[in-house]
C-alpha cells in the first residue's frame, strides 16, 4: 500500500493568492491552472524537477506524468540537452543576423520529418498551426478551415469554440468548421457545402482513440479531391510518437504539419513543416516573421533532442515504459473491479474514468487523480511516459493507482462519491 503523505501546500496557496492579484486569470496556460487539478489538495506550483521527478514550492515531491503537458520528453533537466544549452548560452542567445544552428536544426528536420521539404521555426505550437493555416490559405486562394478538436488559441480556431469568445470578430466563424476526430463523412458533408471553399483540413493524426482503418489514407483522398490541403497538427504527438511525429508512425504524409511541445524538450520552439513545392508557391505571399524563431539557445535543444533521438532507442524506451503501465494497469483494474481504462497509445495515453452503469463524470477523474497526488503521483490531462521514468517510478506508480482504484470503487458503491472529495472537483478548461 502506498503512504499518504501528510503534506503542507502553504508556499503554493500564497503564491496563487499574489498571482491572481498580478496575472491575468493568475497563470499563463489555462490547462496549468488550479482548476485543472484537484484545489486544496494538488500542488499550484512546481519549483524545480529532475528526471521525472517535481518538487513543489514546500519541498513535497512527486512522479510527474503530465510532463509539463507534453514537452519534457526526455527528462527534467536532460544532460545532453542542458548541456548543449549552456554550451550556447557562451556563444550566445541570438544575434542582430541569423545563426547558423538555424540551417543545421532545419536539416534534421527534412531528414527526419516525411511531410519537411522546408521548414519554419516558431515559439509554439499555436503559432505553428496559425502559420500552417495561413500557408494553406495562400496556396489554395480559398478561405475556408475544417478543424479538429484543438489547435492553440490564436483567432482562425478560437472562432470554432463556444467559450472565452472575447475579442474574437463574429465573422471569423464563418470560415471554421469542427469535426470529431473519425468521422470522415462530416468532413465530406462539408466539402459539399463549401464546394471550392475549403483551404484546408487540420487534425491531429490521432489522438488517444485509433483512427479507422484507412481514415487517415482516405482523408488525404478526400482533401486532394476536392483541391484542399491536409494538415497534421503533431504538436503533442511529434518526437513522441517517432523522431518523424505520427504521420511517420501511421505511414500518411500530410501537405502541411506542425510540431512543437516536445521538439526542445522544455524549451520554447515549435515548427511548420511543409511540401517543397507548397512552401516555395507561398514565400513571396505569406508572412510569417518573428524575433524569437531564430532563438539559439532553443535550436540547440532541439539539435540535441533529434541527436537523443536518431537511434530509435528513446522512443523504443518510452513506449515499452508506457506499455508496461497499461498492461498492468488493466490488469489491476480487472482484477480490483473498477470501471477505469488507461487507453490510447503507450506513449500517449489517456484516463478513462465510469461508474458501473457507463456514466462519465468529472468528480470521477476528481477522485482518482485525488487518491494519485496525495500518494505522490501527479497526473494530468494525458499520461506521457517519459525518458527518465524509471522502473522504480513505475512501480511506485502502479502501487499508488492499486490503492486509488480501491478508494474510487469504493466511493463509487457508497452512492454518495461526492463524499470522498477532499479538494475542489476539476472543471472543463480549454487550453
Amino acid at each position: 500500500m502506498a503512504e499518504i503523505l501528510n503534506r503542507s501546500l502553504a508556499k503554493s496557496n500564497a503564491l496563487w493568492k499574489e498571482a491572481n492579484e498580478t496575472i491575468l486569470s493568475g497563470c499563463q496556460l489555462y490547462s496549468k491552472g488550479p482548476e485543472t487539478h484537484i484545489q486544496g489538495v494538488s500542488p499550484i506550483y512546481i519549483d524545480h524537477g529532475k528526471g521525472a521527478h517535481v518538487w513543489d514550492p514546500d519541498g513535497n515531491e512527486y512522479i510527474d506524468y503530465d510532463m509539463g503537458l507534453g514537452p519534457i520528453l526526455l527528462g527534467y533537466q536532460y544532460p545532453a540537452v542542458d548541456e548543449a544549452v549552456m554550451r550556447q548560452l557562451h556563444r550566445g542567445m541570438g544575434y542582430s543576423l541569423v545563426a547558423p544552428e538555424e540551417v543545421e536544426y532545419a536539416k534534421l528536420c527534412c531528414k527526419y520529418i516525411p511531410s519537411a521539404g522546408k521548414v519554419r521555426f516558431l515559439k509554439t505550437g499555436s503559432s505553428a498551426t496559425e502559420a500552417a493555416v495561413r500557408i494553406a490559405r495562400a496556396y489554395t486562394g480559398r478561405k475556408h478551415i475544417v478543424r479538429g478538436e484543438y489547435h492553440g488559441w490564436h483567432e482562425w480556431t478560437t472562432a470554432a469554440e463556444s467559450v472565452r469568445q472575447g475579442g474574437i470578430l463574429p465573422e471569423v466563424r464563418e470560415f471554421v468548421h469542427k469535426f470529431d476526430y473519425n468521422d470522415l463523412d462530416a468532413v465530406e458533408a462539408y466539402f459539399e457545402k463549401y464546394k471550392d471553399g475549403i483551404a484546408a483540413v487540420i487534425t491531429e493524426a490521432v489522438e488517444n482513440d485509433a483512427p479507422k482503418p484507412h481514415f487517415l489514407e482516405d482523408l488525404k483522398e478526400l482533401c486532394h479531391q476536392h483541391g484542399a490541403l491536409l494538415i497534421f497538427d503533431e504538436v503533442v504527438n511529434g518526437f513522441r510518437f517517432s523522431i518523424g511525429g505520427a504521420q511517420q508512425f501511421f505511414g500518411v504524409t500530410p501537405d502541411l504539419s506542425t510540431f512543437g511541445k516536445a521538439a526542445a524538450n522544455g524549451m520554447p520552439l515549435s515548427i511548420v513543416a511543409g511540401r517543397k513545392d507548397i512552401m516555395e508557391d507561398v514565400d513571396p505571399k505569406v508572412f510569417i516573421s518573428t524575433t524569437f524563431g531564430g532563438d539559439c539557445l532553443s535550436l540547440a535543444a532541439g539539435i540535441a533532442v533529434m541527436h537523443e533521438l536518431e537511434s530509435g532507442e528513446v522512443n523504443k524506451a518510452i513506449w515499452a515504459k508506457g506499455k508496461y503501465l497499461q498492461d498492468n494497469f488493466r490488469k489491476l483494474a480487472k482484477d480490483i473491479d473498477v470501471p477505469i481504462d488507461l487507453y490510447g497509445y503507450p506513449c500517449r495515453m489517456n484516463l478513462r474514468y465510469e461508474d458501473y452503469e457507463g456514466k462519465k463524470d468529472w468528480l470521477y477523474n476528481s477522485i482518482f487523480m485525488q487518491e494519485s497526488v496525495k500518494r505522490g503521483v501527479l497526473l494530468g490531462w494525458n499520461i506521457f511516459p517519459c525518458y527518465s521514468h524509471t522502473q522504480e517510478d513505475l512501480d511506485f506508480t502502479l502501487n499508488v493507482f492499486e490503492d486509488a482504484m480501491k478508494v474510487y470503487r469504493e466511493a463509487l458503491k457508497s452512492g454518495h462519491p461526492e463524499t470522498y472529495m477532499e479538494g475542489t472537483p476539476l472543471k472543463i478548461v480549454l487550453g
